[in-house]
């Protein structure tokens, strides 16, 4: 019994640990699941996505100005009744005016039980089209809520795309300064040998330990760019900086991205969408605030009834007759009164207002067109500068292998120069920082490339154009 008790708890131990190590361990994520994450954590598109929404129940709300108002008011009261029968309190101004009739022997302090309800609408059938502007100008906040959104998620997209190559550049350069690091403590190694068995002065060590020092500081800073620029996709991710990922780079060394012919089409940019939105929604609120000017015609109806403890006959004094029971004064008489009718309202000095209104909205509907043609001027030039860049980023990548083999070739060949004895040490640390350089180029040149095509999609605003080279 002792054992099996053991042997259970030393399987749930076993199975807790494995199960927090699983949870724990590095988590490969290629670009498209970083696009996804971004998507779906990054603060700014939550919001983004919230003002959406509300722009659509602020929309629906003001839909329902088309309905009629219907407005419903009850009381059950109990107080004197000088000169009224049947007192009531206004509710708001619900409580339509009504009276009772009049006493004929003066005042008195004797209170009874009364009630009170009615019932009122108003329905605006007709009123120039007001309501139908504002539904309009909610329309057009709702395009601009989506429209902001659409452009959030797009240039978040964007920002995640490049930081994710960028994070490959560094973790690639990282690897160039270990290599490099790695092929100087060799020659470090070997040098001090050489110099101890008195083959090779001692300068020659002093030479590479100084090489070496500075291949070393080389390597530091690329750490600490890689593991910066590893933290900053993180948070582009809208992941916590403690998260363990680990960058996927099998895009990164396959295939460059096909070549293509950078298209000029900016229209469907969706940073000149929401500028476009914005120009659009002010022409709708300069619309809705002239419809305000005009009247409104409704049909009004109401009805009313009261109950009272104050009879409707008079005794032979000529005073009423009073039942002070709760059960002989709410109780509705037996009857209903209601009125129906037509009725305008025009406040004729929201002429004056809506005037002024309009104008400051005529100004702020300049102000968003001008933003929208400023947008449209830098969208323009970014994209002709990221087509300069694409082709530039391409005649490098045809380079830099070139250069590449260039410096491996002398680096190879001086290092035999050297362990021959027929040149110095300063000329092979020369290659060395000659072939370091070519593996920095190379590893730079083949990131910008990628790089290029993110930003001709993010001035095109056709993020396609990028996610198409990756499959």
């Amino acid at each position: 019994m002792r054992y099996a008790l053991a042997t259970g708890v030393f399987l749930f131990v076993l199975l807790s640990t494995a199960a927090w190590a699983q949870s724990g361990e590095t988590q490969s994520i290629d670009l498209k699941s970083a696009l996804t994450l971004a998507r779906e954590n990054y603060p700014t598109i939550k919001l983004k996505r919230a003002e959406k929404e509300a722009s659509l129940y602020e929309l629906k709300a003001t839909q329902t100005n088309y309905l009629p108002g219907m407005i419903l008011q009850g009381q059950v009261l109990n107080g004197t009744s000088n000169q009224v029968r049947g007192p009531f309190f206004p509710n708001e101004g619900m409580a339509l005016p009504v009276s009772g009739g009049i006493k004929a022997n003066g005042y008195t302090n004797t209170s009874t039980w009364a009630s009170y309800a009615t019932g009122f609408v108003n329905w605006k059938f007709f009123n120039f089209g007001k309501v139908k502007s504002a539904v309009d100008a909610a329309r057009a906040g709702a395009v601009v809520a989506e429209s902001d959104y659409q452009n959030e998620v797009f240039q978040q997209q964007i920002k995640v795309s490049d930081a994710y190559f960028l994070t490959l550049m560094a973790n690639d350069m990282l690897k160039s300064q270990r290599a490099n690091l790695a092929r100087v403590r060799a020659l470090r190694d070997v040098t001090a040998a050489y110099t101890q068995s008195g083959l090779k002065p001692g300068v020659d060590s002093s030479l590479v330990n100084a090489e070496y020092s500075k291949a070393t500081l080389q390597f530091l800073e690329a750490q600490r760019i890689a593991k910066e620029q590893e933290v900053y996709l993180k948070e582009q991710m809208g992941l916590k900086a403690e998260t363990p990922v680990l960058v996927d780079s099998v895009l990164y060394f396959g295939n460059p991205p096909q070549v293509f012919d950078p298209p000029r089409d900016f229209s469907t940019n969706p940073r000149l969408l929401f500028y476009k939105s914005v120009v659009d929604a002010n022409e709708a609120k300069i619309r809705a605030i002239r419809r305000r000017e005009y009247p409104s015609i409704s049909f009004i109806a109401g009805s009313w009834a009261r109950g009272s403890g104050i009879a409707d006959q008079v005794m032979p004094n000529g005073d009423f007759k009073y039942d002070k029971s709760f059960s002989g004064g709410v109780g509705f008489r037996p009857y209903l009164d209601w009125m129906v009718g037509v009725s305008t309202i025009w406040n004729v000095t929201t002429l004056f207002r809506t005037g002024y209104e309009a104008k400051a909205q005529q100004r702020v509907a300049v102000m968003a067109q001008e933003r929208y043609n400023e947008e449209t001027l830098r969208v323009e030039s970014e994209l002709e500068r990221a087509r300069l860049r694409y082709v530039a980023s391409l005649e490098a990548a045809r380079q830099a292998p070139v250069q590449l083999r260039a410096a491996q070739d002398a680096f190879a060949q001086a290092k035999a120069r050297y362990d021959a004895g027929l040149s110095s040490i300063l000329e092979l640390t020369q290659t060395f920082a000659l072939l370091n350089r070519a593996e920095v180029d190379a590893s730079m040149a083949k990131g910008n490339v990628w790089r290029a095509v993110i930003q001709y999609a993010a001035a095109s605003g056709n993020l396609s154009l990028f996610i198409n080279n990756l499959n």
